[in-house]
């Protein structure tokens, strides 16, 4: 039996993938107009008057994953203005074991649908008018503002993604974006404060900058990783767990490579006895937490020597540095000042290095 090759040209792919910075910066600067600052203004003030116990994230696939930056920025920050437990569940999860029976007036609902018109959504949305929840309590991320769905929600925080060939891809990047913006909201700061721009902006550049050396980087990396593995590990830490959960489900769709997401806290305990030539591995550490870097290197240099060859992803320049010497480690580092946000980058390169792959061994159209 032929194996099936993916629909299109490996141009187009590389053209909307390399679209990734212009799609952004969009959304970066859609979020710094006076309307939706006077919209941030409101929500803030919404939530210092208000009684919120309790914040769940709702979402499918890419959009469930982005919800981690938000989990994690909330269970990480010193000092929060507000305090309240924070949750996040995939849309059927939510819809049969959690969507309230009886009027919640404690719990804040963030909804992300990209259509915004999905059928659990509406259900649950149908739901919550049933038992006429404050519509201030429902926020709802999406890439279809003006879908019904979206207009039964208090707040809505559009996505500002024009296209994309392959689901999630683009969106990825900018929901990313848009529930750190709600997570320094639901921390009690304003993220469109002035000042707040420029390191949003410098980290468009640097995505720009990067883009220009991502192909080179891309075929560097396939080189190194060959062409005879049928299984990928991607190892992440904290908030990168978002673009490990993410990029297995787009190698699964799209590359039909066999791959687990795991967190490096879960696999350290394992005895790994699966290793071999068919085995590769993507590590994504990025530099939050620099006290707990001491022990990375032998952890990562440990695993690699079980597991195989090893792809690492990273703006810690110290951890990339005191692993280039290990030939079975491909380091790719990038510069982004704001951690929470390392997924942007993280995501581009592993789609970009996939690309390439799918290319090298004629998967494409």
């Amino acid at each position: 039996m032929t194996e099936k090759k993916i629909l299109f040209s490996y141009d187009s792919l590389l053209n909307d993938l390399f679209d990734f910075h212009s799609s952004l910066k969009s959304c970066i600067d859609a979020y710094f107009n006076s309307s939706n600052k006077k919209m941030f203004q409101k929500i803030l003030e919404f939530l210092i008057s208000t009684k919120i116990t309790r914040v769940i994230f709702i979402g499918n696939d890419f959009n469930h994953f982005g919800s981690f930056v938000a989990i994690h920025c909330l269970n990480t920050a010193s000092n929060p203005r507000f305090n309240f437990n924070s949750e996040f569940y995939d849309v059927s999860e939510f819809y049969d074991y959690v969507l309230p029976k009886k009027y919640d007036d404690d719990t804040l609902f963030i909804l992300m649908s990209k259509s915004g018109q999905s059928r659990l959504v509406t259900k649950i949305v149908e739901q919550f008018q049933l038992l006429k929840i404050d519509k201030n309590l429902i926020w709802f991320v999406t890439n279809s503002p003006e879908s019904m769905n979206a207009k039964h929600s208090g707040f809505i925080f559009p996505t500002y993604v024009k296209s994309e060939i392959v689901h999630g891809t683009k969106t990825f990047q900018n929901t990313v974006f848009v529930i750190f913006l709600i997570s320094q909201l639901l921390l009690g700061r304003d993220p469109l404060k002035d000042e707040n721009y420029t390191a949003f902006e410098n980290i468009s550049k640097d995505l720009f900058n990067f883009k220009l050396n991502l192909q080179n980087i891309s075929k560097k990396a396939i080189d190194f990783l060959g062409f005879e593995f049928k299984f990928l590990y991607f190892i992440a830490k904290g908030v990168s767990q978002s673009t490990a959960n993410n990029s297995v489900l787009l190698n699964l769709s799209l590359y039909n490579i066999f791959c687990e997401s795991i967190s490096l806290g879960q696999i350290l305990p394992r005895s790994l006895e699966v290793s071999g030539k068919n085995v590769r591995c993507f590590f994504l550490i990025n530099n939050e937490q620099e006290e707990l870097m001491h022990s990375l290197p032998s952890n990562i240099n440990s695993i690699s020597n079980t597991l195989g060859k090893t792809i690492l992803i990273s703006n810690n320049n110290n951890l990339v540095v005191s692993l280039k010497n290990n030939s079975k480690i491909f380091p790719i580092s990038y510069r982004c000042e704001i951690n929470a946000l390392s997924p942007l980058f993280e995501s581009i390169i592993i789609q970009s290095i996939l690309l390439e792959y799918a290319k090298s061994i004629n998967l494409l159209s």
